[in-house]
């Protein structure tokens, strides 16, 4: 194999000129990669936009379980069924569009046997969740709950609550909450528009290491509310503008 810097008879080659070139030849092509990998690259970048959940790890946690209804309505209605039915139809339409999907649960059940961390049955239920986002290290967890107003039935619409010193976290509420409330207005429902809360109490925000959010569908004491979040028609749509948020998260990150 012939020496790149090699002189012949009829040339004599500028060793300094050949090291200065390879030199360049070797930044070049790791400033080529390094762009590929921030996505600065043009079909990277394509890519991420058309197809912004391919290859991400997103966490759907379904709230309460087992022993655990979370809220109710005396017709027998129980918050965690609802959690499950929407996180579940969510799964499905974001592996659909390649995404790696963890669940916190995929049944009724409770999480609390998971760990011996508290005495208390739902403080262990919440570090389990935690736990399971922390392990995980996803790009973005979504906590799937349904809202109750003992004191007033005619409260309703989605709210979204995120971890008042995560900016991320902030983006992705906001997207989530505008996303919610064109669901309820697509199924011609006049609702309250309001903006995603911060919070700095809520266990599930406060303990994790990754964007992620709260996300009430709605209130289970407001009658026109509680129909549709028990209806299935309601429920897909609920979890196909949830993915159009996180979509919209993803391309504007």
């Amino acid at each position: 194999m012939k020496n790149f810097c090699v002189q012949n008879k009829n040339d004599i080659f500028d060793y300094n000129v050949c090291g200065r070139m390879i030199v360049l030849s070797v930044l070049l092509a790791a400033v080529i990669v390094y762009s590929m990998l921030i996505g600065k690259n043009p079909a990277i970048q394509a890519f991420r936009y058309w197809l912004p959940l391919s290859g991400r790890t997103i966490v759907i946690d379904a709230g309460h379980g087992g022993i655990d209804g979370g809220t109710y309505h005396r017709d027998g209605t129980l918050e965690k069924n609802i959690n499950l039915q929407v996180a579940l139809k969510l799964k499905s339409f974001m592996e659909k569009r390649g995404a790696n999907v963890i669940m916190t649960r995929m049944q009724d059940v409770a999480l609390d046997r998971l760990n011996n961390k508290s005495e208390y049955r739902h403080k262990r239920d919440l570090i389990a969740r935690a736990d399971i986002i922390n392990r995980s290290q996803p790009d973005i967890f979504i906590s799937l709950h349904v809202n109750a107003e003992k004191s007033s039935a005619n409260t309703r619409g989605p709210m979204v609550f995120y971890y008042r010193r995560n900016e991320e976290s902030r983006r992705l509420a906001d997207f989530i909450q505008k996303r919610l409330e064109e669901a309820y207005e697509s199924s011609g429902q006049e609702i309250r528009q309001r903006k995603s809360l911060p919070n700095s109490t809520l266990f599930l925000l406060c303990n994790t290491d990754v964007p992620g959010v709260i996300a009430e569908l709605g209130f289970i004491t407001n009658p026109s509310d509680r129909q549709l979040l028990t209806s299935e028609v309601f429920q897909q749509k609920l979890s196909q503008y949830i993915l159009y948020a996180v979509e919209d998260y993803f391309k504007n990150s």
